[in-house]
């Protein structure tokens, strides 16, 4: 879903990369993005992960893209997270069977489907740059599409 060229993407929140190879990611969450542009799509995928698969508090991120043209863009949310697109927690909800009936195979290909985040929203684009607001649980990845209008 990520087509054209790779873009600069930068976090705050990211951990580096030394730091990842030396003492994995257990002290801060990682939160960081990779993105991509092709003509009026860019694409940016946005995740929040830590070492420990434990509870923790969602990450509060202001996505800010510049060098954008137009006046508004669309923006198409998808999620993975424990309860989007995520066939492993309904496979644990319904007790984790080791061989699924049809019924309960038929819910997990459901269940693993890619889940759009709410209805398509409208942000403005300002002197070239828009903002996206949104809360990302722990362990979660977002996809964000924008088509620039």
């Amino acid at each position: 879903r990520m087509q054209g060229v790779r873009v600069a993407a930068e976090s705050s929140a990211e951990v580096p990369l030394a730091e990842m190879l030396k003492d994995g990611v257990r002290r801060n969450a990682d939160v960081a993005a990779l993105a991509s542009r092709d003509g009026k799509t860019v694409t940016v995928m946005v995740w929040h992960y830590h070492d420990d698969d434990l509870p923790g508090p969602d990450a509060k991120v202001e996505l800010t893209l510049d060098g954008l043209e137009g006046a508004s863009a669309r923006v198409t949310h998808h999620r993975i997270d424990a309860t989007h697109s995520n066939s492993y927690t309904a496979w644990q909800r319904m007790g984790s069977p080791l061989a699924p009936n049809d019924r309960q195979y038929a819910e997990l290909a459901a269940a693993g489907q890619l889940t759009r985040l709410g209805d398509d929203a409208q942000v403005p684009v300002v002197s070239g740059t828009a903002r996206i607001p949104f809360s990302l649980p722990r362990q979660g990845v977002s996809l964000l599409t924008l088509t620039l209008e």
